[in-house]
């Protein structure tokens, strides 16, 4: 009774670091602006954000793909008050720095802007591929890295300089796509070989010596003759 007791305290004391363990992510830095943002793949990571910062990841997205993300503050609610941050964004902008506004699935029910508390996750509009984007009007929807990132909401001038605990997840759903209709790679051009010396139709450059030196010739007997002759 007593091994039996023992052994399920340490189950419920293992569970707990697990589930922290899980949800704590890859530490990341995110950049405060597109040139520092880091680059990331498919996963779970966690960052801290002031109030009054937007932060800048970036994720490589190929055709057929789109972004899921999904962030919440990790704090208790009712935390952070309003004098601090009145709310927490998410947001996704294409490899052109234009924002997205649009979204395919609201996921957590809170769209892409809620409060401090909330969890914000969303599935955006599928990238195509450079031949079909080339095609669109508006934003760019082709293949390169896109830039998600997060804003702690302030309406203070000198918002609090308090660091607060955010975690990201970033997904790549679906399996990259072929361009059905790429560009044709440009032929290289094939030069053209300089003609050989001494053969073909042309005259070569001896010939044409011989036929000025005998011109010169002819003429120097015909002036010749004609002083002769005077």
């Amino acid at each position: 009774m007593r091994r039996a007791l023992l052994l399920w305290l340490l189950l419920a004391l293992a569970a707990p670091a697990a589930a922290a363990g899980q949800a704590q992510g890859e530490a990341v830095v995110g950049g405060g602006s597109f040139a520092d943002a880091p680059l990331l793949e498919s996963g779970s990571y966690r960052d801290t954000i002031l109030p009054g910062e937007r932060l800048f990841y970036g994720i490589r997205l190929e055709p057929g793909q789109q972004l899921r993300m999904r962030a919440r503050l990790d704090v208790e609610p009712g935390e952070i008050d309003q004098d601090t941050a009145v709310g927490f964004s998410i947001g996704l902008q294409t490899p052109l720095r234009e924002v997205i506004t649009d979204t395919d699935e609201d996921i957590a029910g809170h769209n892409t802007v809620g409060s401090a508390d909330d969890t914000l996750e969303v599935l955006y509009p599928k990238v195509l591929a450079a031949s079909g984007a080339r095609s669109e009007t508006g934003d760019y929807p082709g293949p390169g890295v896109w830039y998600p990132s997060i804003y702690l909401i302030s309406n203070q001038r000198k918002p609090a300089k308090v660091e607060f605990p955010v975690e990201i997840e970033l997904e790549a759903v679906g399996d990259p796509q072929p361009d059905a209709s790429p560009e044709p790679t440009p032929a290289k051009a094939t030069p053209t070989p300089a003609p050989e010396g001494g053969s073909g139709g042309g005259a070569s450059a001896g010939a044409i010596a011989g036929i000025g030196l005998a011109g010169l010739l002819v003429g120097l007997v015909g002036g010749g003759l004609a002083a002769r002759r005077d």
